[in-house]
């Protein structure tokens, strides 16, 4: 992720216009024309609201074609804050966000990056506090709404959590945390048939996205529909033959298979696998 300093959320990007003559000279006696023409800066579009939601991204997008454009300057408080969260001293590290956003309360990347400290240091609440902030200067924050989102689901506020996922899918259809977050929150909600058209959706854009086999498995063995739960459990496994909950659910539905002996050996794994 690349981070860029902003101090008011809205970034503008000047530039000074570039004059150019050219001077013809014609016979002996006559007298020179002079052309010159005078070409305003191109207005920079805001940024597009993943970047956004970057820690440490400016709100707006400097044109490729720029050549002169600045270099991305990242807050001197982040660095610190990185450095010191780095060491294992992440109350400090909030300190020093909050002590900058104290003087700068509309930095929206240094905000985005005390919510993500704030919920890794397990303060969930005061994480979501601190995006509803963020959203409220960039409600397009397609990353920022998929994590509130998922903090609000960890809250139990289930309701929340769904807004903002239907926000963001709207912001992008194809964004496949968006889609694997509609469906996992289906199955917290004991919904399971609401998760399968994200889920398969999510799947068929990538087949390499394990989390969204996983909570497929889920969703088909809550349905009964064994088969196929039986293949989403293995492809997940297959992509990260770590997930222990993929293999304890399929040993549930080997046993439903009446495949004892596979079932037996896929519990040994997943109890394996959850003590590493």
């Amino acid at each position: 992720m690349t981070e860029e300093k902003q101090m008011d959320g809205q970034g503008d990007v000047t530039a000074g216009a570039r004059e150019a003559g050219a001077r013809k000279a014609g016979a002996r006696g006559a007298g020179a024309r002079e052309a010159a023409g005078r070409k305003e800066p191109a207005e920079v579009p805001p940024a597009d609201a993943a970047a956004m939601s970057e820690p440490g991204a400016a709100t707006t997008d400097v044109p490729n074609d720029a050549e002169d454009a600045p270099e991305p300057v990242v807050p001197e408080a982040l660095l610190r804050a990185r450095q010191l969260a780095a060491s294992g001293n992440s109350l400090s590290a909030i300190a020093a966000l909050r002590e900058f956003l104290s003087e700068q309360p509309r930095n929206i990347a240094v905000r985005a990056e005390l919510a993500r400290l704030l919920e890794q240091n397990g303060q969930l609440d005061a994480a979501v506090l601190e995006l509803d902030r963020v959203l409220d200067q960039a409600p397009d924050a397609l990353d920022m709404l998929i994590l509130r989102a998922g903090l609000l689901a960890g809250l139990l506020r289930y309701e929340r959590a769904e807004a903002d996922l239907r926000r963001a899918q709207k912001l992008s259809d194809t964004n496949l945390a968006v889609l694997t977050g509609l469906g996992n929150l289906a199955c917290k909600r004991g919904r399971w048939r609401e998760g399968l058209e994200p889920l398969r959706r999510a799947t068929e854009l990538d087949p390499t996205h394990g989390p969204a086999f996983y909570y497929l498995g889920e969703v088909y063995s809550r349905l009964d529909q064994l088969p196929p739960a039986l293949a989403a459990y293995e492809r997940a496994i297959e992509l990260d033959d770590g997930n222990w909950r993929a293999m304890k659910g399929l040993g549930n539905v080997l046993d439903r298979l009446k495949r004892h002996d596979e079932a037996a050996l896929a519990h040994r794994r997943a109890l394996e696998a959850q003590r590493r």
